[in-house]
């Protein structure tokens, strides 16, 4: 993201500090016009009482008792509607400024600003804004959307169903950017169900919607027995509190927020002739045959499980579908990407939808996102091919390939926020059919805990790869996770890093510590026969740990005291990963070139009952400390996968995954996958 502070501010603070002149003597040629003007050494609060044509805004900033705040130093994107916007905005409502209590007039104010430093990113100018929602929420928790309008190249802000044009942009301050619009931004405050039941252009999945009950599962906004612990360090030990470079917290509340994927009638009518709820309920009960109860409040009707699959108990934008941090396809210095990145290679994520026992796929197809943000991504929802393969190298685009439709978040109809949640529209029909459970799920699962955690998400306890935090440090109490059965002490505990320049998946690790006994939730998973195994770190200090599945020992317990190579697993380093990279911190482990690609030594391994970790992710600081670029997760012998066993399912559903440590110690917990067994012969080392 680009710095405030250019080289002629820099100078002429120095100059200031030093007396050999002030700030407005840099000002003489810095005005580029109205549209686009550089720092006047002012901060925020100055400017808008320094401007005329701003002034009822101010006034109300005044009244909020928030001026204050633009009068100190930070890093805030403000958003500040001219006196006409104001006047229109005020004349809609039929009341003055005057009328207005200070609660009414915060919330409205807040509305309009990104308090920056607190959510570590830097003040926004045109050339950071995303094509979507902020990465950063504003100062009431929402997230506000830009949008290029077609035609001009001009930036405008997402308000309702349309959109506020930046009339003045990318005016420097001391303390932030303020870009000057020419309408009241305005959130809507409907409940997720009620905004689409609402919305004209979604008036049969709104039907849907309601005649479902799936309402009744989504009014809740916030738990109010929740209480923010007290302790002020977290149990890992580091110190709670938030800074420009650090974050360190519990959650501070405990939300509930929703995603509605949904097709517009318009789609509806393409797509499957659809142009009434009686048609929708034909359609819902051809994709559901075993769905027959004639009562469509049930699990068991096919128009409740149609809805349902489109609903998500997570709020995410479109762009934060997927997130490609650490991703070796989401770094330009990584040069063998042409080998790793093949027919087979996906970055991608997992959700579980509201209706019971069905998954949810989205990959990002974009193959070039290199900026390590989620600005560029485009989400593609359950599709069984990978547009790293040549022959669909098009699916950012689109709308089927070889027949097979492929459902992407359309970006008009994308990140419709409201009090709850967001909506996004799609362009094809999303269904969880045998079809797609056959073509999309029937492969490699691989999950990392924010699968299974959607009040961690919805309440900052992920790091979302968009922050500008050096450290990123969380943690939970006991019971705040439904997925999670985990007690807690002084000395045992479950703790995030989730901003970590290591080879973890999505770049984040949960530790737990002590003497620890832990339960998670995994699944659903379609029915049968996988081979299920665990992502984890090797280190001295260690726990020895049991893990079950459904209440039956995995095998022995794990070590993780004992790295790959000095251990008794069989792991050797990739002679060709050597040569690629040219590294020395990673050579001299064994490696041979008669297996440059080291697949005998995978099947020596798995004949330990360990597998290296994937390939298809990488730490940052290999580039940075000169490690090897073209080194992976796989060629450190710190990071392994235990196959735990096979299982035979014969149902879809949910399974119970339990950690208990024999021996105290830590024990990273990053991902756990599954795959069925008929594929394991020819996996690839993704």
């Amino acid at each position: 993201m680009r710095r405030l502070w250019n080289r002629k501010m820099l100078s002429c603070l120095v100059a200031a500090l030093l007396g050999a002149g002030t700030l407005s003597g840099c000002m003489d040629s810095d005005d580029v016009g109205d549209s686009y003007r550089t720092f006047e050494g002012q901060m925020i609060a100055d400017y808008l009482q320094g401007d005329s044509s701003l002034s009822l805004f101010t006034e109300a900033l005044r009244k909020a008792g928030s001026l204050t705040l633009l009068e100190s130093y930070g890093k805030y994107t403000a958003f500040i509607p001219n006196d006409q916007a104001m006047q229109q905005w005020l004349a809609q409502r039929g009341q003055t400024l005057e009328a207005l209590d200070s609660a009414e007039l915060r919330e409205m104010v807040f509305y309009h600003l990104i308090d920056g430093q607190t959510m570590a990113v830097s003040a926004y100018r045109t050339e950071d804004f995303p094509e979507g929602a902020f990465p950063a929420q504003n100062m009431v928790g929402r997230y506000l959307t830009a949008h290029v309008q077609a035609g001009t190249g001009a930036w405008t802000i997402k308000n309702g169903e349309g959109y506020a044009a930046l009339l003045s942009a990318n005016n420097d301050m001391l303390n932030g950017v303020v870009h000057v619009i020419g309408e009241v931004l305005e959130g809507n405050n409907d409940l997720l169900p009620d905004f689409v039941a609402n919305n004209p252009k979604y008036s049969i999945f709104g039907q849907a919607l309601l005649a479902t009950g799936w309402r009744d599962s989504m009014l809740l906004i916030e738990d109010p027995t929740y209480v923010m612990p007290t302790a002020t360090t977290l149990p890992s030990g580091e110190a709670v509190g938030i800074t420009s470079t650090r974050y360190s917290s519990w959650p501070k509340q405990k939300k509930w927020l929703y995603t509605c994927f949904a097709e517009s009638d318009s789609i509806m009518a393409l797509r499957e002739g659809i142009r009434s709820l009686d048609d929708l309920r034909s359609y819902a009960a051809r994709i559901y045959p075993d769905a027959t109860d004639a009562d469509e409040t049930s699990p068991q009707n096919s128009l409740h499980q149609f809805v349902g699959y489109h609903l998500l108990d997570v709020q995410e934008s479109r762009t934060k579908l997927v997130l490609s941090r650490g991703y070796v396809s989401s770094y330009d210095w990584f040069t063998w990407r042409d080998y790793i990145c093949d027919k087979d290679y996906r970055v991608e994520m997992y959700y579980i939808p509201m209706q019971p026992n069905t998954l949810l796929n989205v990959q990002n197809a974009n193959t070039v996102d290199f900026d390590q943000s989620s600005a560029h991504t485009v989400p593609v929802l359950n599709c069984p091919y990978s547009p790293f393969d040549p022959l669909y190298a098009n699916m950012a685009s689109a709308d089927q390939l070889n027949g097979w439709p492929v459902i992407r978040v359309l970006e008009d109809e994308a990140d419709q926020y409201c009090q709850n949640g967001v909506l996004h529209g799609l362009n094809n029909m999303l269904v969880y059919s045998q079809q797609v459970k056959a073509q999309v799920f029937h492969r490699r699962i691989r999950t990392d805990l924010r699968t299974y955690m959607p009040e961690g998400v919805n309440n900052g306890l992920f790091y979302d790869a968009d922050r500008g935090y050096n450290w990123f440090y969380s943690a939970f109490p006991d019971g705040y996770i439904k997925r999670i059965k985990f007690t807690s002490n002084s000395n045992t505990y479950l703790a995030s890093e989730g901003r970590t320049p290591h080879d973890y998946f999505f770049g984040d690790r949960w530790t737990l510590n002590g003497n620890f006994d832990f339960t998670l939730t995994v699944g659903p998973l379609p029915r049968g026969s996988y081979e299920v195994r665990l992502g984890y770190t090797t280190t001295s200090a260690g726990a020895v740990v049991q893990a079950y599945m459904d209440g039956l020992p995995c095998g022995i317990p794990i070590d993780s005291r004992v790295s790959a190579y000095n251990g008794n697993t069989g792991w050797i380093q990739d002679w060709l990963a050597i040569q690629e990279s040219g590294s020395s911190r990673f050579a001299g482990m064994g490696e041979s070139e008669e297996d440059p690609y080291g697949l005998e030594n995978d099947k020596n391994l798995r004949n330990h009952g360990f597998m290296k970790a994937p390939n298809s992710f990488v730490g940052w600081n290999y580039h940075g400390l000169g490690y090897g670029d073209n080194l992976t997760a796989r060629n450190v012998d710190t990071r392994l996968r235990r196959i735990l066993g096979i299982y035979n399912w014969t149902n879809d559903g949910t399974h119970e995954f339990r950690l208990v440590a024999m021996r105290p110690g830590t024990y990273d917990l990053d991902y756990i996958e599954f795959i069925p067994t008929d594929l394991i012969e020819e996996e690839d080392q993704h």
